[in-house]
């Protein structure tokens, strides 16, 4: 898999950081017809550190004030795996992301001194150099010049992905030098004007304009111990005027998904997967977050791009041939053949809670598909329909054909389970249509 960008027409062969810090302003989640964007305005830094020679290291950085999110982007740092405070909605420390509030003032001091130590061990200290390098950028009287050189988005939209937008008003002097590729970014280039004048008003852009702005002044002035880099949200809280913390919103929580951005409060209980198209272009660890028992996974509404439930994308799996390239989360595993355990089925639920255990235990595709078998045979025992009575005996068809030995892909696991899951909601919301069997049952 290529690695995005280039540094100075070389090719990059390793990138060993490509982080973004963000003191954010301002923040916006807006529905579109393709669904969520979640923004961020505020004081941005982009640094990689790179090499395009074995043992040469090179660091470079791009000053950003905006971030845009298409909503697949965020459920991804939303629901990656915590690092620290798990019972803490305001103070998220994952493997992706970290989010720290400037007001900790209402935190009892044993709860601030276990955020303090936590942060500083595993933030300020490895990643001391690049924050006093941030600041020490930001002091510079050249930078974040937002009326003269306009916004500067980091944009992870459907159409435009990974790449960062900047002002046809950002003097030539700077721009000449800001549009060069870098490590991580797969292109940078004018189009930012046009971008937010379809999202937000004029009067809306002005103010984020305006947000910037104070936040420069403020940044600039502030003083950071650089041997306790903690320094740098106890002096900032003084400067910057914190709203009152809203309980209600800071309550909001689930065990699946992080609340990263207020604004995003109302998708707390949605997920929107990663499209396949983009997947095609861009590899990245993948953990199946759909390994939970139903009981607990009842009110989480999955949502799932079309394409990636669509059984073609089954019946035209292969084994693959050597040379080809998949993606780990779509590369089958291999398995040993094992004997289905004897069901013990009753009702629908039982039926899919089968499917379910079979799944998550790793059979391979043969043996799967006659899991899915018993699993018709018995549904057509209790109802004389339901919904996805057809679909269930389609795909034991599938994977009845598969090579043995041949397991699910992490992807393809993932999908199954939540479709399966998906069967679960509608059954136990009675939102399926059912034979007349299941009614006389009731």
């Amino acid at each position: 898999m290529p690695i995005s960008g280039s540094y100075q027409h070389h090719s990059i062969q390793n990138i060993k950081n490509d982080i973004v810090i963000f003191f954010g302003g301002k923040e916006c989640s807006i529905s579109t017809v393709n669904g969520y964007l979640h923004s961020l305005f505020g004081l941005g830094y982009y640094y990689t550190k790179f090499e395009i020679q074995s043992q040469n290291y090179i660091t470079d950085h791009r000053e950003l004030t905006g971030l845009i999110l298409s909503d697949f982007v965020y459920d991804h740092l939303a629901t990656s795996d915590s690092v620290a405070f798990q019972d803490d909605a305001e103070v998220i420390f994952t493997d992706l992301v970290v989010k720290v509030p400037l007001n900790l003032s209402h935190k009892s001091d044993t709860k601030k001194t276990f955020i303090k130590g936590t942060l500083m061990r595993n933030l300020f200290i490895p990643y001391k150099d690049i924050f006093l390098e941030m600041m020490n950028y930001i002091k510079k009287s050249d930078s974040y010049q937002i009326k003269n050189d306009g916004v500067m988005v980091l944009n992870a939209d459907w159409n435009i992905f990974n790449k960062i937008l900047i002002s046809k008003r950002m003097q030539d002097s700077k721009k000449n030098k800001f549009i060069n590729p870098t490590a991580g970014i797969t292109q940078i280039e004018v189009g930012v004007d046009r971008y937010l004048q379809n999202i937000f008003s004029p009067s809306e852009i002005i103010e984020i304009e305006e947000k910037v702005k104070k936040l420069k002044e403020i940044f600039t002035s502030i003083e950071l111990d650089p041997t306790y880099l903690f320094s740098l949200i106890e002096n900032t809280s003084k400067h910057l005027p914190t709203p009152p913390i809203n309980s209600e919103e800071y309550q909001k929580s689930s065990p699946y998904k992080k609340s990263i951005l207020i604004s995003a409060g109302s998708r707390l209980n949605e997920y929107k997967a990663w499209p396949l198209k983009l997947e095609a272009d861009i590899e990245k660890d993948y953990t199946s977050k759909v390994k939970v028992e139903y009981e607990n996974k009842n009110k989480f509404n999955v949502q799932i791009e079309e394409d990636s439930l669509k059984n073609n994308n089954m019946e035209s799996f292969s084994t693959p041939k050597e040379g080809d390239f998949i993606l780990r989360s779509m590369r089958p595993n291999i398995v040993k053949e094992k004997k289905l355990p004897e069901p013990s089925i009753n009702t629908i639920d039982d039926i899919l809670d089968y499917l379910i255990k079979v799944i998550n235990e790793d059979y391979d595709m043969p043996t799967l598909g006659r899991a899915f078998e018993i699993a018709h045979q018995k549904l057509l025992k209790i109802v004389l329909y339901v919904d996805y009575m057809w679909e269930m005996s389609k795909l034991a068809n599938i994977y009845k054909k598969k090579n043995p030995n041949l397991g699910l892909s992490e992807k393809e696991k993932e999908n199954l389970l939540r479709k399966i899951y998906d069967w679960k909601t509608k059954t136990k919301n009675g939102q399926l249509k059912v034979g007349q069997k299941l009614k006389e049952e009731r």
